[in-house]
């Protein structure tokens, strides 16, 4: 018998493991139709991940049974869940969201000729690069542009690529925070923005001119992954530039961090 324990004990171990392994679905709370591209993740850890085209996920809990796990998207209001409980009560692997009505402050524009201007990093070097973590979902690269006067409408985002794509395409969200302690804090937009890159692709240019993006003082935009990197190396510009250094976080929910005298070829035409 004593034989066998070691193996009867590899079992229990394999099988407490698989146990960690979450998969679920979020949906609409109203309409119960999937939700693509939800960051689902450990608040403040790096481990993350965000649903695919039919709103499924699957995440490894282990190690986080003290921590919370967070679920949010733009339009939605967040919910949030302590591991403990998501690892033992599998109703909780449908999560419904409930749609969020945001109330956006209102800045106004004096009467005056506008005057279009571009802000940030404008470098294209094909020498110097930063890319995404291609197993890692959510990951956020982005830099903090300070702008001049206030108020500013964001009208154009540019960035070059230094391209090691090797499948046709792959999705990427675009995001605008506002900046705390020179750090990425709320999200400032009120729908979800999302552009493709495909092969081949020398530059990223967003026109968001149309979602009328206004902001009061300096503010940080990113680019995020939503779908699998691997395959599909995006590499993009960068320079020392000391000034604005690339922020990141590494998964859904996680914390930021800076990478110090390096920054991301990401710059907004803006109008004043």
């Amino acid at each position: 018998m004593n034989k066998l324990m070691p193996a009867i004990i590899a079992v229990m171990c394999s099988t407490a493991t698989y146990a960690q392994l979450v998969t679920g679905t979020v949906i609409d709370a109203k309409t119960n139709q999937a939700l693509p591209f939800v960051n689902v993740g450990i608040v403040g850890k790096n481990s993350g991940t965000v649903t695919n085209d039919g709103g499924a996920f699957s995440l490894t809990l282990d190690r986080f049974h003290a921590d919370s796990l967070r679920v949010s998207m733009l339009g939605y209001r967040p919910r949030s869940f302590l591991v403990a409980d998501v690892v033992r009560n599998p109703n909780l692997l449908t999560i419904a969201l409930i749609p969020d009505v945001l109330s956006l402050k209102e800045v106004k524009i004096t009467s005056h000729k506008q005057t279009g201007v571009v802000l940030g990093n404008t470098t294209t070097s094909q020498s110097l690069s930063a890319g995404f973590q291609e197993h890692l979902l959510g990951h956020e690269i982005g830099a903090v542009i300070k702008i001049k006067k206030s108020p500013a409408r964001l009208k154009r985002f540019n960035a070059s690529i230094v391209n090691k794509m090797q499948n046709d395409s792959v999705k990427l969200r675009f995001n605008v925070y506002n900046v705390k302690a020179g750090m990425p804090d709320k999200n400032l937009l009120s729908t979800n923005i999302f552009v493709t890159v495909f092969k081949g692709d020398k530059a990223i240019i967003i026109d968001i001119e149309p979602y009328k993006i206004m902001v009061g003082g300096d503010f940080f935009v990113s680019l995020e992954s939503v779908q699998s990197m691997v395959g599909n190396e995006i590499q993009l510009s960068a320079s020392e530039f000391r000034r604005s250094p690339i922020i990141t976080r590494g998964a859904s929910q996680s914390g930021w961090g800076n990478l110090e005298r390096i920054g991301v070829g990401f710059n907004v035409l803006v109008e004043y």
